[in-house]
């Protein structure tokens, strides 16, 4: 009895074996001033742009985008591998059946009779490796931890992608707007080369008023040109971004708003909170974990390969008696397989795996510091931008009075054309401008919630 205790305890000992080795230590400690009580990043963050063509554009991509398409498809792909693995857990049976008729010849050296004989056999066999040393276990772990960095992947994918729709579009929006700006500055400037050309005829101006007014009329139609051939492209790209038709893409079909949205308020601070919303960063410790498992499965190579194997099932040489009880036949065996010499190409295997858990544990804290930092960079570009904001707002406010003071005294005869042309390319400057510092505001908006992991949920 005492032997059989001994035999079962080293057996259950060896079964729990693994030598994978503890995972590496990776400081992910801060502290940091930019933190609130709250953080309400949303998992549907574009919505709080309340834009339904933003929206509808959004949700088109997250569904017909090929390379959204194609992380999915690698997510599959990472799925199948893990049940592949988690096979190699369980026994492998197979069913084997066989008829055979032969006739042996009367011209050999017994000069036995002919004679013709027949059997049939229906077996089942099984085969199973002893996970002795957590080769196999360590297999499925690194699968799993495969599967999750796949699954972190896709998130990343669909946050990149919304992400980049989000910014295309408000880019789309506030060409919208410049153009509205430059249509009506052209025709404020047409209308002034009207009068000048009169002027001119009459000869109450000399050449040189009417040829600056007119110079400013195609410089604005030169600028309102770059604008829509920017809208051209801008259109083409949201088009294939969202998995829009060729004949869609072809034809630019894409709605848009007139004006940017205002962008949301968000509470959100620097905490370990944003270690957990990040994909990319849960990716880099998925990809450590499987590399870690890996070491363990390149030095269970040291050890031998134990596997048993079984049979069971019925021959007869008549198929009407194959499946009474004296035609049942069975086998149980067990074999060893040790390697004696394979020339260091173990020891480097094991040499690989550990280099590759080093590469990952350093690629992970690189993408912690990464992800700390663009979360700093986003929550002061978007402090800076609100701020630009109300600048530029005052700044068009100035400009719009001094243009209003320089047309009067031109009116008036106190100052000259150019000066008044110069009013006016202030205050168009100053409109687009605005333009743009509204077009940055709403893009700190999306690059917050891009770094802090776009509201994603992640399995745990």
């Amino acid at each position: 009895m005492k032997n059989k205790a001994l035999i079962l305890i080293t057996v259950a000992f060896l079964a729990g074996c693994s030598f994978r080795p503890d995972m590496p230590k990776i400081d992910t400690n801060f502290t940091s001033t930019y933190t609130y009580e709250t953080s309400d990043i949303r998992d549907l963050w574009w919505k709080e742009f309340h834009d339904e063509n933003l929206n509808s554009l959004v949700e088109s991509a997250l569904e017909k985008n090929t390379n959204l398409r194609i992380a999915y498809l690698n997510l599959q792909k990472a799925k199948a591998s893990l049940g592949v693995a988690e096979a190699s857990l369980l026994p492998g049976v197979n069913l084997n059946a066989g008829a055979t008729r032969t006739r042996n010849s009367a011209e050999t050296a017994s000069h036995m009779p002919q004679t013709t004989s027949k059997s049939y056999e229906i077996n089942l066999g099984l085969s199973y490796e002893l996970d002795l040393w957590g080769r196999v276990r360590n297999s499925v772990l690194a699968a799993n931890e495969s599967l999750n960095a796949s699954k972190f992947d896709y998130d990343s994918a669909r946050l990149s992608l919304s992400s980049s729709v989000a910014k295309s579009y408000f880019v789309l929006v506030s060409l919208n707007m410049q153009e509205a700006v430059l249509q009506d500055t052209l025709k404020t400037y047409e209308a002034t080369l009207a009068l000048r050309k009169t002027q001119l005829e009459l000869g109450g101006i000399n050449e040189m008023t009417y040829l600056q007014s007119k110079a400013a009329v195609e410089s604005a139609k030169t600028s309102l040109t770059s604008v829509l051939n920017s809208k051209s492209k801008v259109l083409t790209s949201l088009a294939i971004l969202t998995g829009k038709s060729n004949d869609e893409i072809l034809n630019g079909t894409v709605a848009s708003s007139k004006t940017l949205p205002a962008s949301p308020e968000i509470s959100a601070g620097i905490s370990s909170d944003v270690l957990l919303r990040r994909s990319d960063v849960a990716k880099a410790l998925a990809d450590l974990k499987a590399t870690n498992a890996l070491v363990g499965v390149a030095k269970a190579e040291y050890f031998p390969t134990i596997s048993l194997t079984g049979l069971f099932g019925f021959a007869s040489e008549d198929f009407n008696r194959i499946f009474i009880s004296s035609a049942s036949v069975w086998s149980l065996g067990a074999s060893l397989s040790q390697k004696i010499f394979d020339y260091g190409r173990t020891k480097n295997n094991v040499r690989i795996a550990e280099t590759n858990e080093q590469i990952a544990a350093v690629a992970y804290e690189g993408v912690v510091k990464t992800a700390l930092g663009e979360v700093r960079d986003a929550l002061i570009s978007r402090k800076n931008a609100k701020l630009s904001l109300d600048q530029v707002k005052n700044l068009l406010q100035s400009q719009q009075k001094i243009y209003s003071l320089a047309k009067d005294q031109y009116e008036a005869g106190y100052i000259g054309h150019l000066e008044l042309l110069d009013a006016e390319r202030n205050l168009l400057s100053a409109k687009l401008q605005d333009v743009s510092a509204k077009l940055d505001e709403v893009d700190s908006a999306v690059e917050v919630y891009r770094a802090f992991g776009g509201g994603f949920k992640l399995e745990k």
